[in-house]
């Protein structure tokens, strides 16, 4: 619970100094809870690089059409005819693979923090 609150409280501080055409809070914070749960854990470990790796998705592509890759991504794996409409964009595979490629960066350059070390607070600062 007290990592729900540390996402929550470092994205909504996040957005406050973020311009208006950036990514939703709602959508930031699914990703990185998301991001957090593919790593293992809601630990303060795995936040600090699940915002990175945002982070790094976020300055590469505009939220649009970051919302329409992760459909064509999403819906990929639809068996039918109705997957196949998905399957057979040509628009929907340069953007699942941009994407492919941007996670990729991400991952490169947000690897995961093994240990988040706090200084301690001195009484009087």
């Amino acid at each position: 619970m007290k990592i729900h609150a540390l996402v929550f409280i470092s994205l909504f501080a996040l957005s406050a100094s973020a311009p208006a055409d950036d990514y939703p809070t709602l959508e930031s914070v699914r990703y990185v809870l998301d991001c957090m749960a593919e790593l293992g854990a809601q630990t303060e470990e795995n936040l600090y690089t699940c915002v990175c790796r945002h982070d790094v998705i976020a300055d590469a592509m505009p939220f649009d059409e970051y919302e329409q890759a992760t459909f064509f991504e999403r819906y990929n794996r639809m068996p039918g005819k109705r997957g196949g409409l998905v399957r057979d964009s040509k628009e929907g595979e340069k953007l699942r693979n941009k994407l492919t490629e941007i996670k990729k960066e991400a991952g490169a350059k947000c690897l995961v923090v093994k240990h988040v070390e706090r200084k301690p607070v001195k009484s009087g600062e």
